[in-house]
């Protein structure tokens, strides 16, 4: 594919314009198309085109790949940026562009992955997990379908909370992969770039392979994602929990505080899960671990990729036993330093344009595997992938430990 186009929903969105630039755009978001609405709140993309002619009307975008950025809008509801989505794809398509990927990091709608008729889901088991779903849509396949009809061919997404279930909606409604066609659904692993900051934040003792330092993954779904950050950063000799929680009411939750979780006591520990929307099931955790004598950490890092800063979250997260707080930016509020208020003190920010931009290269633009790009050679390599934004109101911003150096264990 030639001479991608990169463009967003939303006029001068801060991630699409890195991406932009980390793919070697030469041009301006903003001179590739024009994002309208008119004065009945309708909108209408245009891609830019000079030299029309009656000739090339209709065919400014032949043989051009296109990739749709799209993250966050304080501004606009996720349901329209979604119908942003859908024309933007339509515009390229009739306007003859050969290929068009939506590139979603937070994938909308995608925790919405059941309806009343879902029978081949991995938790539908019995009528009890069907009946809760009676009356709504499976809107995760809604999406996919209104995706594929709009034009989108491909969905490139960011630690997803069940990737194996959307690659089973999107290869359902879009028809499995082969040799000749790219997957429709792509899942980036970010865990090199976790593994890549742990190793220079200087936040853990690395020596001996680790042997002070611990893993946690806050539920079972979460502990695939943990193991391979675990595995990324070549600590053998640390430890790896995964928590076991009692149900104690339909949102609330307590931790089980059993033998293994022992193994952490006076290591440094990082938690790791893919979303936060509250933090009160993480606060809690965290204080029955900082509380008890038995399994004690010595220090305690959370980590999670798509970070939503609510009030509550402001309120649990600032817990006094919670050293520091690491997200990514794929929802790009978590920047605003007034919507991290309190936060700001132990808030950690990887920025990753560039990593993004990296993806859709050698993913989109050459069929590469994404699960052949990453591998433990790329770790020490990850940092020229990300960029760290942290506020002068955190300690560590004034300490050197993060300034680039050579990762050795």
């Amino acid at each position: 594919m030639s001479s991608p186009i990169v463009v967003s929903n939303v006029s001068d969105a801060s991630f699409a314009i890195g991406v932009a630039h980390a793919c070697l755009q030469p041009y301006d978001i903003a001179d590739m198309i024009s994002l309208k609405s008119f004065v009945n709140s309708e909108f209408c993309p245009r891609f830019m085109q000079d030299d029309v002619s009656e000739l090339n009307l209709g065919h400014g975008l032949d043989g051009k790949s296109v990739y749709i950025i799209s993250t966050h809008s304080p501004h606009l509801s996720r349901n329209e940026l979604a119908m942003r989505n859908f024309l933007i794809a339509s515009a390229a398509k009739e306007n003859g562009a050969k290929f068009v990927a939506l590139v979603e990091p937070d994938l909308y709608y995608s925790a919405q992955d059941r309806g009343p008729r879902t029978l081949d889901h991995p938790q539908v088991t019995d009528f009890a997990s069907r009946e809760k779903f009676v009356g709504q849509p499976c809107s995760a396949e809604l999406y996919a379908n209104l995706l594929k009809n709009s034009g989108v061919d491909a969905v490139m997404t960011v630690h997803n909370h069940k990737p194996d279930v959307m690659k089973g909606i999107y290869e359902k409604v879009y028809g499995p992969s082969d040799e000749n066609r790219l997957p429709p659904f792509i899942n980036l692993d970010i865990s090199p770039i976790i593994a890549n900051y742990i190793l220079r934040s200087g936040l853990v003792r690395l020596w001996n392979y680790g042997e002070h330092v611990g893993f946690v993954a806050p539920d079972d779904g979460a502990a695939e994602f943990v193991q391979r950050v675990r595995e990324f950063t070549g600590l053998h000799n640390s430890a790896l929990v995964t928590f076991k929680k009692k149900r104690i009411g339909q949102r609330e939750v307590n931790l089980d505080l059993n033998e293994e979780v022992e193994i952490l006591k006076n290591r440094d520990v990082f938690i790791l899960d893919d979303m936060v929307r509250t933090g009160g099931t993480l606060a809690a955790n965290i204080r029955a671990l900082a509380e008890s004598e038995r399994c004690r950490p010595a220090n305690m890092f959370f980590y999670c990729t798509h970070t939503y800063i609510s009030p509550e979250a402001r309120e649990n997260l600032n817990s006094p036993f919670l050293n520091q707080f690491i997200t990514s930016n794929t929802i790009t509020s978590v920047l605003n330093r007034d919507d991290q208020g309190r936060l700001r003190k132990k808030f950690v920010v990887l920025k990753i344009e560039r990593w993004i931009g990296h993806a859709i290269r050698q993913c989109l633009e050459f069929g590469q595997k994404p699960e052949t790009i990453y591998d433990t050679s790329y770790v020490p390599e990850a940092d020229s992938f990300y960029e760290i934004d942290i506020s002068s109101k955190n300690p560590l911003h004034s300490q050197s430990r993060y300034e680039q150096y050579e990762l050795t264990i």
